[in-house]
């Protein structure tokens, strides 16, 4: 806000001092009596004693404000000025003067206030100066911004992070209302560090860097700013393990000597987690003001280094720290010497002491909770959560409790161990709700993995020594809440443009800025000019912006928000009762430090079996799938002994519960999403396959009661774009068997010039079932890499004839019923803990497609067509879906036209059925029955009378 400083008030030229003689009175002195006369009444008339009031306060005005900008301030100086300001507040309080300069007054004494680490005081002042500028006249609502932004920058540093959020979108209000705004850079940080502290790193760093921009961009550069704002994305780097990233960035800083004791922790911290200690020590130290970030840095590395005796010198000066010096103190950064302190009584053996630790830890971590009794934890989030710290500190007291049950035998540490790791768990799953990007979610996935685990060992541990059933459902709780959640998630969210309640315009932008960014991300990744890329990344980062504000608004809608946070777990009760049909069983599989847990429900019953997990499991996936993805140089006698080894670990253990079913439903975790059940061979050396109709899903989560409703015509959309023979101008080689494949298919046929990308996306919705029989590539690190290939030529941009894993999230594939991949590798992709393989075929799932029939690996086209053909009589006979594939391979293993040598698993293994598995069209109706049953009983009527004619 600009104040314009006022000069002296021009009546004081009017006090003109005349001598007075002994003279008779004259006519002349007779007008300088009535002249003076007329003065004294002026002075004495309020409109003369507010100009005096006017004149004191402006006086007061100027003088602080010479204080307060004085380029050499100290903290007596600071005072001065503070105490200035109040007197200016106090004449114009009495007078009830709402004008601009009381505004200011009260904005400056807040930020005095918080100079002088006195936050409670401060946030007093900034509301009052909110309270001035709405209850002056005419005030320009410009003047509510810096305290809008100070306030919220109190409640951020008071970790309250809700309160801030609420303020830090108002002064956001005004910032969109004015263009160009003073200090909107530093909302936009403030923004980063809210979303930094919540986990959402990438999200953080939009705002940084927008904050950023708009300070480069400054006449002239700032260059504190430049440096504050680089370091908190290189920050953000850190967190998301980009260590080579952000050491770059800090290098390029420490020149300037700015915000050095920042820089100094940041890379002492990068070093650390790079698992460098002893770079990472070296920093530290360099520390010269930043005591209890410094202390608590020092004995992290020693702990980690277990050095214990320095990391408790260095707790103990963090400790001191708090205690002697008499100032603000962050309650985060006092949480986290809680946290260390705890975890240093653990390693001394005193364990029920390291959980008061923890207790006090979390009480300073979310400011909520205030329960100091060991046994109690927080039993919801609402809101934001600074959610690093307070998961860790959560997970730590559970193992804590965990440990004591390992030395004193007690079902009640078990219990308050328990409870520990499900608060914790509540929270990951809470944050992951708050967060809009699927890459935090996924990225939140590699933190809360190994809690999960943890939770579930005790969880069973429990149902072990008690027997209580609750324990079991606890930890199958645990498990499938964690499989596949971003998935789920994003299903949701496909349902919202039909819900009332929700603003159709709101989705549809939300929708609009999510394709726009997959495009504008496609485009830099393949851009070569440093120009025209720079430009992209601005448009990366506006769209990015416009997203994140669009969902924010939707966030703010009730229905949308009730949606969102109140999703329910599928529990295994209502699984056996409504969802399981008599014919089938679920398996749902995970894996612990020690043991393989297979859930098996059938209509019957439930259950689970947890067996050692063995040192040779992972190696024999590994194995299997060598094998199974070199059709050629396979060896059969391998691919048995693998297939018989995983089915002793993962079927045999429940092989008597599902003996009698016919279909059976996978739900498989982390590497067994590689495995294709069907091919392992049972006790007596026949597959599975000759068992069961064998389907997988993500999770349970995504089996419903709601049986399909079955299409009245089965209707293809199918496309075979390298069908043609000896295309040398085609992008790629020619795949003679997709022609094959869809040739007899009803409903619409692309082949060819005709299959292009853009058709596609016309069409996908608008079919039931949808066969792409085409090249496919997967790029398990990068999903910029996986892509569905359309027809093109060779001089065609890859976007015109790629359809890239980005862009079919973004699809709306809600009618689908059935897309089914006769590509390469479609079911390949990268692994992510708990959520399972992220490859193009999830991608479809995530898009609203019911369900996928795709490929593990890069199988034989022959083959493939094979199958498919099969599948899609089966499939057009009313079979479902996982029958009709099930089917398909069998005739394939039977056909006297295929040759033995290409009769192994990997050949016909390769294509699985994720999703439901129920029928598309209703089973053929045999006409031909109740016909010939009617020319019976009319040839016997008509015998009947005749014979009786006869007799007659």
């Amino acid at each position: 806000m600009a104040v314009e400083l006022l000069g002296a008030s021009k009546f004081e030229d009017c006090f003109v001092i005349y001598p007075i003689t002994s003279k008779s009175i004259s006519l002349r002195m007779y007008r300088y009596c009535i002249l003076f006369l007329i003065l004294l009444l002026f002075i004495f008339s309020p409109h003369s004693q507010n100009r005096k009031g006017k004149l004191q306060y402006e006086k007061l005005y100027h003088n602080a404000e010479n204080l307060y900008t004085l380029n050499a301030a100290t903290a007596t100086t600071d005072s001065i000025a503070l105490a200035t300001y109040r007197q200016v507040i106090n004449l114009l309080g009495k007078e009830k003067n709402y004008n601009e300069i009381l505004t200011d007054s009260y904005l400056k004494c807040g930020i005095l206030s918080m100079s002088g680490n006195a936050y409670e005081e401060a946030l007093g002042y900034f509301h009052n100066a909110v309270k001035t500028a709405k209850q002056g006249y005419h005030l320009s609502d410009t003047l509510l911004f810096k305290p809008y932004l100070y306030i919220g920058s109190i409640y951020y540093s008071l970790n309250n992070l809700d309160s801030a959020v609420f303020y830090y979108t108002s002064a956001d209000a005004i910032s969109n209302k004015y263009a160009a705004l003073n200090e909107s850079e530093r909302l936009y940080n403030k923004f980063g560090a809210l979303y930094y502290e919540t986990g959402d790193y990438k999200k953080s760093i939009l705002y940084f860097k927008k904050a950023l921009s708009i300070v480069e961009a400054g006449k002239p550069v700032n260059i504190f700013f430049i440096v504050n704002y680089s370091n908190n994305i290189a920050a953000a780097l850190l967190k998301l393990q980009d260590y080579k990233s952000a050491i770059k960035i800090f290098n390029t800083l420490l020149p300037y000597h700015i915000a050095e004791d920042e820089l100094y922790y940041n890379m002492g911290n990068t070093y650390i987690e790079a698992g460098n200690y002893e770079e990472g020590l070296k920093f530290l130290r360099r520390i010269g003001q930043m005591d209890q970030e410094k202390f608590n840095g020092m004995t992290n590395v020693f702990m980690l280094l277990k050095q214990y005796d320095s990391a408790q010198f260095y707790l103990t000066k963090a400790k001191n720290t708090i205690f002697k010096e008499k100032k603000f103190t962050s309650k985060i950064n006092y949480g986290v010497t809680l946290k260390y302190s705890g975890d240093l009584k653990v390693v001394a053996g005193k364990t029920l002491a390291a959980i008061q630790d923890y207790q006090h830890s979390i009480i300073n971590l979310n400011p909520a909770f205030t329960d100091t009794t060991v046994t109690s934890n927080p039993s919801s989030f609402l809101g934001l959560q600074n959610f690093a710290l307070l998961f860790d500190v959560l997970v730590a007291k559970g193992a804590a409790f965990g440990n004591i049950e390992n030395q004193h035998p007690n079902q009640h540490y078990l219990l308050q161990s328990l409870n520990a790791y499900a608060s914790a768990l509540s929270l990951a799953k809470h944050v992951e709700r708050t967060y809009s990007s699927d890459d935090a979610k996924l990225f939140l996935k590699n933190k809360v993995n190994p809690a999960t685990q943890q939770a579930v060992d005790i969880a069973i541990r429990l149902y072990n020594q008690s027997k209580k059933l609750q324990y079991m459902h606890v930890a199958f709780s645990f498990i499938e809440n964690n499989k596949a959640s971003v998935l789920q998630a994003g299903l949701q969210n496909l349902q919202l443009s039909v819900i009332a309640g929700v603003p159709a315009v709101m989705v549809a932008e939300e929708k609009k800025y999510k394709s726009l960014l997959a495009k504008l991300v496609i485009q830099s990744a393949s851009t070569k000019d440093s120009i025209a890329f720079a430009l992209l990344q601005q448009n990366i980062q506006q769209a990015a912006m416009a997203l994140d504000a669009v969902q924010n608004k939707l966030d703010k809608n009730p229905v949308y928000h009730q949606l969102k946070f109140n999703s329910s777990l599928v529990s295994m009760d209502r699984l056996q009762q409504k969802a399981t049909a008599k014919d089938e069983a679920i398996l749902c599989y995970y894996y612990t430090a020690d043991n393989l847990l297979c859930f098996y429900i059938t209509s019957a019953e439930s259950g689970f079996s947890s067996v050692p997990l063995k040192d040779n499991f992972f190696s024999s996936i590994i194995l299997l799938r060598k094998q199974l993805e070199s059709p050629e140089a396979s060896s059969r006698k391998m691919m048995q002994d693998a297939g018989a080894e995983l089915f002793q670990q993962l079927i045999f253990p429940v092989a008597e519960k599902i003996k009698n079913k016919k279909h059976l439903v996978i739900i498989p975790y982390n590497e067994i999403s590689y495995v294709p059940f069907e091919m392992m061979p049972d006790t007596d050396g026949s597959l599975l396959l000759n068992k069961f109709a064998v389907s997988y899903n993500y999770s349970v989560n995504f089996i419903t009661d709601k049986k399909t409703a079955s299409v009245m015509k089965y209707d293809v959309l199918a496309m075979a774009p390298f069908s043609e023979k000896n295309n040398t101008n085609a992008v790629l080689p020619s795949l003679p068997s997709s022609a094959e494949e869809i040739n007899d298919l009803p409903g619409k046929k692309l082949i060819a010039q005709q299959a292009v990308k853009s058709e596609f996306m016309v069409l996908c919705n608008k079919y039931p079932v949808i066969h792409l029989a085409t090249h496919a590539v997967v790029n398990d690190t990068n999903a910029l890499g996986s892509y569905i290939e359309f027809y093109g030529v060779k001089n065609d941009a890859d976007t015109f004839h790629r359809l890239y894993e980005p862009e079919i999230y973004n699809l709306d594939m809600k009618n689908a019923g059935l897309i089914i991949l006769s590509a390469c590798e479609t079911g390949n992709g990268l692994l992510v803990n708990g959520e399972g393989v992220i490859s193009l075929s999830r991608a479809f799932s995530y898009a609203g497609c019911k369900s996928v029939i795709t490929s593990l690996w890069k199988a034989d086209d022959m083959a493939t067509a094979f199958i498919i053909k099969r599948l899609h009589i089966y499939l057009q006979k009313g079979l479902a879906k996982d029958e009709a594939l099930q089917k398909a391979k069998i005739d394939y293993l039977k056909s006297h036209d295929i040759e033995d040598r290409f009769k192994t698993p990997a050949y016909w293994a390769h294509l699985v059925l994720i999703g439901d598995h129920q029928a598309l069209v209703a089973a053929g109706f045999n006409w031909y029955l109740p016909l010939l049953f009617i020319l019976i009983t009319g040839l016997l009527i008509f015998l009947f009378y005749k014979k009786k004619a006869r007799q007659n």
